[in-house]
């Protein structure tokens, strides 16, 4: 992946943001003192970095920690226990996508820190400890608005689905307080934020703005991802059960797939994710990784893990033949480039449809069938 500097840009921008608002910037106008000039584009809760007196010289430190953090924390979801899982969980953390957030200190590591915390939270037998778990996920959504996603994860909890229905709908109810209390802020975020709409994103209005281009590079690229995608969709077809069946009901491990993989899917039906976001596929990858805690479902584990790490290489697989040839475009290079973008946005949109199909079978399991 090409590299921004400074290292730790993305952390920089929000502590310059932070430092903006107190010397009396429009930080979401202009933020002069961010190196490259870019505003801030997300929730008014990051400024809370200025009130604290943090300022962009701390962002050597504070990038660090937040990196061991994340490698800590990453490992300890993945537990691989042999050596096929060791090397998976390896080529997961050191691939293109995860070191390049890391690289950036790209807040989408704290929000795998926050989410992973409160699912943990959400399955300790403590009272207060699921209000803690709830606070988590709000405070994830008031800082980047896609988290509010995971609050379905909430329903990982074992208890009664009477109970569990009244948990989840209260934290949903507090959480679009504190969103709507900023309402005007983030509607100021959405009209500056940048859409990844290039080869680094992925969503659904990234694939369609590729089809009306006739080209015959890009007719190329779209019969790639139409023969991907004939494959997810008739293995899916065949494999049903397995997927429907794939998340358990509860506990740490349901938590983990479930918040990580509804942000995911979230981002890509609305078109936010760019690679370096692939770091919440790293929750669900706690299943991948243990498939002994997928019952009937190796198949369904199998496939979605092969097809992410697939996923998690790509990108670097496009520069690594760019670079060979000395090309340094995307969108119009030679034939191989696209080729290997469609089945890059092919394999986005297959693991994210098994993704789905693996998270509505959890949720009518989850409302319909368990007896807890």
């Amino acid at each position: 992946m090409h590299v921004i500097h400074p290292i730790f840009s993305d952390l920089i921008a929000i502590l310059a943001a932070g430092e903006a608002a107190q010397q009396g910037w429009d930080v979401y106008a202009s933020n002069p003192l961010d190196p490259l000039n870019r505003p801030h584009v997300y929730g008014p809760w990051w400024l809370v970095t200025g009130e604290l007196g943090f300022v962009r010289m701390d962002a050597w430190w504070i990038g660090l920690l937040l990196a061991l953090s994340f490698v800590i924390v990453a490992v300890k979801v993945l537990a691989p226990h042999n050596r096929r899982t060791a090397l998976v969980g390896v080529l997961l953390l050191v691939s293109p996508p995860v070191l390049l957030g890391i690289e950036r200190g790209n807040n989408d590591l704290v929000i795998f820190l926050l989410l992973t915390a409160a699912v943990w939270l959400v399955t300790r037998v403590s009272r207060i400890a699921p209000a803690i778990a709830a606070g988590l996920i709000i405070l994830a959504a008031a800082l980047k608005l896609y988290p509010v996603a995971a609050l379905a994860a909430l329903a990982v909890r074992d208890v009664s689905r009477r109970r569990m229905l009244i948990f989840v709908g209260s934290a949903g109810v507090v959480c679009a307080l504190f969103i709507l209390n900023s309402w005007a802020v983030y509607q100021r975020v959405a009209e500056v934020a940048p859409e990844p709409l290039s080869v680094f994103g992925y969503g659904a209005k990234l694939t369609y703005l590729l089809l009306p281009n006739h080209g015959w590079k890009r007719a190329s690229m779209l019969a790639g991802m139409f023969l991907v995608m004939l494959v997810f969709v008739w293995i899916c077809w065949k494999r049903r059960k397995d997927f429907w069946n794939l998340v358990p009901a509860t506990g740490f491990t349901a938590g983990c797939y479930v918040a990580g993989a509804v942000c995911w899917c979230l981002c890509y039906l609305s078109t936010i994710n760019y690679s370096y976001r692939m770091v919440l596929l790293l929750l669900p990858a706690r299943l991948w990784m243990n498939r002994e805690g997928a019952g009937e479902a190796g198949f369904a584990v199998r496939l979605q893990w092969v097809a992410v790490l697939f996923l998690f290489w790509t990108p670097r697989l496009i520069d690594l033949l760019l670079e060979l040839n000395n090309e340094e475009r995307y969108f119009d290079g030679p034939l191989y480039a696209w080729l290997i973008i469609g089945m890059e946005q092919a394999l986005a949109l297959g693991v994210t449809l098994t993704l789905i199909f693996a998270l509505v079978g959890w949720g009518w399991r989850r409302l319909f069938v368990s007896q807890t």
